[in-house]
């Protein structure tokens, strides 16, 4: 998607993404509505004393790749609610604020949330490119073309399971976009089968408290689906001991290494992706994105071959009760996000399109 810059956009916005484990920071290049990744710097966010540090540290970084350059305003993203230009995340021991932050670099600062960045990042992406998109086709093999709610306006959504899940949604008219905010992941979970009925008990009497979607579409929740699995099926291969073992944050990419292996590893990633595709008609239904329902989040991307076969996302995602509703689900075009640095691309495109409505 391109746009005709306005004079006075930023050439060259420092774009962050601060996460617990890692602090990405990018100089972007702002190409009229397009964005190039010039430079990108990465480091341990718990070694850091602050933001700061890091900032100084890229920009040194920057003049290697890029002498001479100036940056003219920064984007940055973070995990946690933003108030005032200011976030004070759970995981990480320092806060971030945009203030501070432009009056001790001189650049204008935005602060963001990080689902934030990632939908402002969807714009961006070609369906076509196969790097970028992995689109989800019907089970005749037929795939709906994006498409507007309006004339001029377009609805496009995002869902995506990483640690937790992140929701949000997109509303484009003409040539101004804003991603407004959701917590779809912490809605009532609907179970839709024996096995997420049990899968839902489990969760109540584990917690004491009915669970919603991010508890088993999620990073988190493929540990909390090995946990059930285990105990319903009294699973002790030597590939679940190894697993049991490991902290919760490690089991997903250990049950997904193993799903070859072991049968168990399996049957819990395909309960995720069934669970996954309850969860996106639920909010497909909410939004009605006919620009498209975005998979975003790396677990996703890294098992599109589970998504893909059998058609086992789409053929519970087209599902409903209602004739009427049917061909509604039909409409939506469903993709999976592959490029990882989407939120970089995002927290620049983020400054340009909130600054057109912050000009008004």
């Amino acid at each position: 998607m391109k746009t005709d810059r306005a004079k006075n956009e930023p050439s060259y916005i420092l774009a962050g993404d601060i996460g617990g484990t890692n602090t990405s920071l990018a100089l972007m290049k702002n190409n009229g509505g397009s964005f190039e990744m010039k430079s990108r710097q990465v480091y341990s966010t718990p070694k850091l004393d602050n933001l700061s540090q890091a900032i100084q540290l890229a920009v040194e970084a920057f003049q290697a790749d890029v002498p001479g350059f100036k940056i003219d305003a920064a984007c940055l993203s973070i995990a946690g609610p933003v108030v005032d230009n200011r976030c004070v995340p759970t995981n990480i021991s320092w806060s971030l604020d945009g203030d501070e932050i432009s009056r001790e670099f001189g650049f204008p600062t935005l602060v963001i949330n990080d689902f934030t960045a990632v939908c402002y990042g969807i714009p961006l992406l070609d369906v076509n490119n196969p790097q970028e998109i992995t689109p989800l086709p019907h089970p005749d093999g037929s795939m709906p073309e994006q498409s507007e709610y309006l004339p001029g306006i377009g609805v496009q959504a995002v869902a995506g399971a990483g640690t937790g899940l992140g929701v949000g949604y997109l509303v484009e008219e003409q040539e101004r976009i804003l991603a407004l905010p959701a917590e779809g992941g912490h809605m009532d979970f609907a179970p839709f089968n024996e096995v997420t009925r049990e899968l839902q008990l489990f969760m109540f009497e584990r917690n004491g408290a009915y669970p919603e979607p991010e508890m088993f579409v999620s990073g988190i929740g493929i540990a909390n689906i090995f946990h059930f699995m285990r105990k319903k099926k009294g699973a002790d291969s030597k590939i679940i001991r190894d697993i049991d073992v490991l902290p919760d944050s490690e089991k997903p990419p250990a049950i997904s290494a193993n799903i070859d292996n072991d049968p168990v590893c399996r049957e819990i990633l395909e309960l995720f992706v069934s669970m996954y595709a309850r969860v996106a008609h639920n909010l497909s239904l909410a939004f009605i994105p006919k620009k498209g329902l975005f998979l975003a989040g790396g677990i996703a991307a890294k098992n599109k071959q589970l998504f893909l076969e059998n058609n086992r996302f789409m053929n519970l995602f087209l599902h409903n009760f209602q004739p009427s509703i049917r061909p509604v689900l039909a409409s939506i075009p469903v993709y999976i996000v592959e490029d990882y640095k989407i939120s970089l691309y995002g927290a620049a495109n983020a400054y340009i399109q909130l600054s057109k409505f912050l000009s008004h």
